[in-house]
């Protein structure tokens, strides 16, 4: 089986979309359950589910906690380049 790998910067190009488009989702969860007057699972929601996932995927919200690796610390990590195949050695 071949495996063909990409460059650093075309790995961050694509967690950056997905990224993207994870948050929008999110967005479009939110305002889904807005329109349609469900105000009791939009607080529920925004209390469990949209808060674990917008903290899951960046550092830039409005919550008090965060996750303690996101996908924007894993995005950090690989442009600083301190992922290396030596760390589970």
């Amino acid at each position: 089986m071949s495996t063909t790998t990409q460059s650093r910067q075309d790995v961050i190009d694509e967690l950056v979309e997905i990224q993207s488009q994870i948050l929008e989702l999110v967005e479009q969860a939110r305002g889904l359950l807005r329109r349609n007057g469900l105000h009791g699972a939009l607080m529920r929601a925004e209390s469990y589910w949209i808060a674990h996932i917008t903290t899951a995927v960046t550092n830039d919200h409005g919550y008090l906690g965060k996750s303690m690796v996101s996908l924007q610390d894993t995005i950090d990590e690989i442009e600083e380049g301190e992922d290396d195949d030596t760390a589970e050695d």
